[in-house]
């Protein structure tokens, strides 16, 4: 959807979809980046910025949220990715400054580290440990007091290990 020209004396309307931990230092203080692009947004008087909040994205009905000509829309961990896409195009249809439906890929590590390697994007060195419950004995896992190693490859410790889908996920610093 491309936006005309506003020669009407409306302001186009941005809606910010975001969870208040990824955009905010205490209850009413946006983080210093947020606090930029938006005051930067309004600084050219042609946008008002309607910042959604998580009372709305996680307890309202999608029918009930601001309508906007533009969605600004980030995943982070409890943000409902597929309320937002049924927001975005079922109901509403605004313009999308960042697409939704690749962000799917950021709920998974693996799938991550997997589309940069396939654009040709350095990832540190890596291995996963799929485990069906927790310290289950794998045959391909071994942990000492100094290491770990995954199929072959020996991680010295410290390391950092993120759970991934009910798995591990493994790196050197």
């Amino acid at each position: 959807m491309e936006l005309e020209e506003n020669n009407d004396g409306k302001k186009i309307r941005i809606g910010v979809c975001v969870m208040e931990k990824k955009v905010k230092c205490g209850p009413e203080v946006f983080s210093a980046p947020m606090e930029q692009i938006l005051n930067r947004l309004q600084s050219f008087g042609e946008f008002q910025v309607l910042y959604f909040g998580d009372k709305v994205i996680l307890e309202d009905p999608i029918e009930s949220w601001p309508f906007c000509d533009c969605l600004i829309a980030f995943h982070s961990c409890g943000y409902p990715l597929e309320k937002v896409e049924k927001y975005a195009a079922a109901l509403r249809e605004p313009f999308l400054v960042n697409e939704l439906e690749p962000q799917h890929l950021l709920h998974d590590h693996r799938k991550v580290y997997e589309h940069l390697e396939m654009f040709g994007i350095p990832v540190p060195r890596y291995s996963c440990v799929n485990r069906e419950v927790p310290y289950q004995q794998l045959d391909y896992f071994e942990e000492e007091d100094d290491y770990v190693e995954v199929h072959g490859n020996r991680f010295w410790k410290p390391f950092v290990e993120k759970p991934v889908d009910g798995g591990t996920f493994f790196w050197d610093l």
